[in-house]
């Protein structure tokens, strides 16, 4: 009798262990994917307010950029309250900032709601919040699996892109800009509530982990944030997470805008960042597996060598603007893109875990918010002085190849 109730004890935890990495994907899903709404939303408001691409991109640059400096409070947060208090919270503030956004009129109406409010939001219910949720629940006998849980959470970054972009450019060519940013935020106040009555005490882990191989990569055992800054490995991870985020960033954007200066249709240029969003999930959720079985630097250089790939084929497109050298570009570009992030969460977890997680991890996004931001700001900038894009793909070539060079400074442990 006591066999078949702890059998059926493990199964509920086994359960409500995937229960956990589902809810992930999908708050990581709302997360990304209307941030990057903002992709649909540039034309629109550059054709009706006449700014500089430079002020538009700005509009983007403060939200990365708050993304990354709110990460460490966001992460302390979350060590201390949970993730309930955090995702509801975030997503309120998401659904104001959208709902404000529609009456803006001034470029400092934009960067307070769509940058600073939805930066906030953004970080609140992305993967700050997940690594910490997910980490939580898989220790123990569930700790072979931290790699994939975290893959499949993450590629929620990607499936937001499929499902917003395409869907708000539709709302925007049916309703205007404006009213396509009320009805996105009356959404997310509504998934607020829903995501506040779930059964909290049923998916909330019972224990903090601690961290199992606290020498790997030379991270400290406690996980508490002041150690973790003292560390190589911390600032190791934080630099590959900033220079692959600008290589990223002076890209993604404005990629919608790039392919209909080079004679792309807006609904065809739409269509291709979906599909990259859509590729970019099958990239993310299959880089767990493949890091697991081919090891983290050979899986994160091969990525790195399908973004330039990328990259190079966007330039061809200045020249030759041909579905053909389309689908060369974008498929690289999907399936690489973001797949470097699941690779640094496992090892942030799995070199700080503890009490201090959320915090460390907070403070690692910050790279992350701030190569978006330099990324987005010098697109910006770019644009303006060369009335073109090659400049900021050339500059992306050389910050993936940087890229590759520190993940090959990483001393990873032989039996990772």
């Amino acid at each position: 009798m006591t066999e078949v109730s702890d059998s059926s004890t493990r199964h509920g935890l086994r359960e409500t262990a995937t229960l956990v990495v589902i809810l992930a994907f999908v708050m990581n899903l709302l997360s990304r994917g209307f941030g990057e709404t903002f992709a649909v939303f540039l034309l629109p408001i550059e054709s009706e307010m006449g700014w500089t691409r430079t002020t538009l991109a700005g509009i983007y640059a403060i939200y990365m950029g708050t993304h990354g400096l709110a990460a460490v409070v966001i992460g302390w947060f979350v060590d201390r309250v949970g993730p309930r208090i955090i995702y509801s919270v975030g997503l309120l503030i998401y659904g104001f900032a959208f709902l404000l956004a529609q009456f803006g009129v001034k470029a400092w109406h934009f960067y307070l709601t769509t940058g600073v409010m939805a930066g906030i939001a953004m970080t609140a219910i992305g993967m700050t919040t997940a690594t910490v949720f997910i980490t939580r629940w898989y220790q123990g006998p569930r700790a072979s699996q931290l790699s994939p849980a975290i893959g499949i959470a993450y590629s929620g970054l990607g499936a937001g892109v499929i499902l917003c972009v395409p869907v708000t450019n539709q709302l925007i060519e049916f309703l205007g800009w404006r009213e396509t940013y009320g009805v996105l935020g009356l959404i997310l106040c509504a998934l607020a509530v829903i995501v506040f009555v779930l059964p909290w005490r049923k998916l909330q882990a019972e224990t903090t982990p601690q961290s199992e191989v606290g020498r790997f990569l030379g991270g400290r055992k406690d996980g508490h944030l002041r150690a973790a800054l003292q560390t190589k490995t911390f600032w190791l991870l934080f630099m590959i997470m900033f220079i692959t985020a600008v290589a990223m960033y002076l890209v993604g954007p404005q990629l919608v805008a790039y392919l209909v200066s080079v004679g792309f249709d807006s609904t065809v240029a739409s269509l291709a960042f979906s599909i990259n969003g859509f590729l970019t999930v099958f990239g993310i959720a299959g880089t767990g597996w493949l890091a697991t079985h081919f090891g983290m630097k050979r899986v994160a250089t091969v990525s790195y060598a399908m973004s330039i790939t990328a990259f190079l084929f966007l330039i061809c497109l200045s020249m030759n603007p041909v579905m053909i050298l389309l689908v060369l570009a974008i498929l690289p570009l999907g399936l690489s893109q973001g797949a470097r992030g699941p690779i640094v969460s496992v090892l942030v977890s799995r070199a700080f875990s503890g009490q201090g997680l959320g915090a460390v991890y907070g403070a690692m996004t910050m790279g992350v918010g701030l190569g978006g931001m330099s990324g987005t700001l010098l697109s910006g900038v770019f644009y303006d002085m060369t009335g073109g894009y090659i400049l900021s793909y050339c500059i992306s070539i050389v910050c993936a190849l940087t890229g590759v060079g520190l993940f090959w400074t990483i001393q990873e442990s032989q039996n990772q």
